[in-house]
């Protein structure tokens, strides 16, 4: 029976980790093993350890290397060095036959980074997608580069990742496992306005907006331009935390002074995976630059503002209003998201859902590979050169 070592680091990638592991627990043919960390273990974030739990999913281990005022490039690179030494314990006493990872967040390079000095095959979900405006674009390629056996979002992903070398019985497309779940999720949640403080019924737009590495606006620029976005929403406002990056707690600060400063915005640092979904069920539209408003989004025909160039390149659905960082751009997309005709004509198809995801990445876990054949990665040269 094969261990597998689940690692959820950010509430990012626990969406899609979150059905795979639970599928994973129930498997008599797989000993599964979590550790969690990251931001899960912040009170900025909302400390979403017991929520794993809540959600049936025991802890082997914790990983604790994010401080609460990490926020500059400098104090995330002591993290990721504080990162690698707690993986550097918990895969030593651990000793799985593999690692599974999701996405294309820096701190799951300290992870992969560990389990390939140590020998651990690796296993990614997430390899091949492109979001040119932000450094997890370059971070995805380098866990590529680490992984053993590949497991992508799209069929194209999958392409994408034999030009760069990979041998094809290493990539298998699975589709996006955090879309297995959207319907129960949003099902389980009947009072989400409550969940929310709303009133019954009264609408909302769900807003997260998270720092972009390669942009000619500053971070105080583009937080300041999203918020004066907002200026210009409707109603209701859900905003909800940005992710752990650089600037993160300047733009988390800058939100709770605009929430605190109109009533009508509702900050939360974390709504959980089933809150969130249901909230999206029941949105009238989101704005921001979450990678959720590319993957999820199309599945509930919820209409998107997406600004900025963070997801720039990313596969959507046509529920999806791209614009700059401008107030102008912003305001047309608003206009547009908010048409009843748009909504309307959206058709509800997401590109990212697969029939039999999570199989298809249990039957990888399960496979009876190769150890050592796993390990020696060979490079299969796409133009014939030796």
């Amino acid at each position: 029976m094969p261990s597998v070592c689940f690692v959820t680091l950010s509430r990012s990638d626990y969406a899609s980790l979150r059905p795979v592991a639970l599928a994973a627990l129930a498997d008599p043919a797989i000993d599964m093993r979590l550790v969690a960390g990251g931001s899960h273990a912040l009170a900025r974030y909302g400390n979403t350890l017991e929520q794993i739990q809540t959600d049936g999913l025991p802890i082997h281990a914790v990983a604790a290397f994010l401080q609460e005022s990490d926020d500059s490039p400098a104090q995330l690179a002591a993290a990721f060095a504080r990162a690698t030494a707690e993986f550097t314990r918990i895969l030593t006493e651990q000793r799985p036959d593999y690692v599974f990872v999701i996405g294309d967040r820096w701190e799951m390079l300290a992870v992969v980074s560990v389990a390939s000095t140590l020998q651990i095959p690796i296993v990614h979900h997430s390899g091949g997608d492109i979001t040119q405006g932000s450094a997890d674009n370059q971070t995805r390629y380098a866990l590529t580069t680490l992984a053993h056996l590949h497991l992508t979002a799209l069929p194209e992903h999958r392409e994408r990742l034999l030009r760069m070398g990979e041998e094809e019985w290493r990539v298998t497309a699975t589709g996006e496992p955090a879309l297995t779940a959207l319907a129960d999720y949003a099902q389980a949640s009947p009072d989400i306005h409550g969940r929310l403080g709303l009133q019954p019924g009264e609408p909302f737009v769900l807003a997260t907006f998270h720092p972009t590495s390669f942009d000619t606006a500053t971070p105080v620029q583009q937080v300041e331009m999203f918020l004066r976005a907002l200026d210009g929403v409707a109603g209701a406002v859900v905003l909800t935390a940005p992710n752990p990056d650089a600037a993160s707690e300047l733009f988390f600060a800058k939100y709770r002074d605009y929430a605190a400063a109109h009533p009508r915005v509702r900050l939360f640092e974390a709504l959980g995976a089933q809150n969130y979904y249901a909230a999206m069920a029941s949105a009238r539209y989101m704005i921001g630059n979450s990678s959720s408003g590319m993957w999820e989004s199309a599945s509930f025909r919820l209409p998107v503002v997406n600004i900025g160039p963070r997801q720039q390149g990313r596969v959507h659905g046509d529920n999806v209003v791209n614009c700059e960082l401008d107030a102008q751009a912003i305001a047309a997309a608003i206009a547009k998201a908010t048409d009843p005709a748009f909504r309307a004509g959206l058709d509800g198809r997401n590109p990212y859902v697969q029939a039999d995801t999570v199989a298809l990445i249990l039957d990888c876990l399960k496979h009876p590979w190769d150890r050592a054949r796993l390990l020696a990665k060979r490079f299969v040269d796409p133009l014939g050169l030796r």
